[in-house]
């Protein structure tokens, strides 16, 4: 297990890519469940709805296996799709243990936790952007302004979308 976690530290650190993990699906589905378990905390540290919190979460595993699945298919990279998926939930979900360390920080300290002008904010989008990107860059076969490009995409329209139903729900 620690050399698990230590391939996706050092896949968010650039000194391996999605191509170094096994094309496992019980590997996939291990990340997966650790994804959505730190994510979902993550979403709560914000002080949302239970039904809010299942939304955000359920729409960004779904979205992102989309997105991810579409942008193989084009880029005729299909059979890529275990690996780059694994290796996205596995960093995704060390970045929501150093968000959740910092939001409890944060709140600890008497902050909001979701100030937008919060560098922290700021930095962790950044990081999401040079490091999917960079995942995708590995995938695709391409730079990393395509994959970072790819990377913002992903984010914003996770967000449209998401918040589209958590209106529909509660407005």
């Amino acid at each position: 297990m620690l050399k698990l976690l230590q391939t996706f530290i050092d896949i968010a650190l650039w000194r391996k890519g999605p191509q170094d993990l096994p094309a496992s699906r019980f590997l996939l589905t291990l990340v997966l469940v650790i994804y959505i378990a730190s994510s979902f905390v993550q979403v709560q540290l914000l002080d949302l709805r239970l039904s809010t919190a299942f939304v955000i979460v359920g729409v960004d595993v779904t979205m992102m296996m989309v997105w991810l699945w579409v942008v193989l298919a084009f880029f005729a990279r299909s059979q890529r799709f275990i690996q780059t998926l694994t290796a996205m939930f596995g960093v995704g979900a060390l970045l929501a243990a150093i968000d959740i360390v910092v939001a409890g920080v944060q709140l600890l300290a008497g902050s909001p936790v979701d100030n937008p002008s919060s560098l922290w904010l700021m930095l962790r989008f950044f990081a999401i952007a040079l490091i999917m990107g960079r995942i995708f860059m590995h995938a695709l076969d391409r730079g990393l302004l395509t994959g970072m490009a790819l990377t913002i995409a992903i984010v914003y329209s996770t967000g449209a979308v998401a918040q589209m139903i958590v209106t529909r729900l509660h407005g």
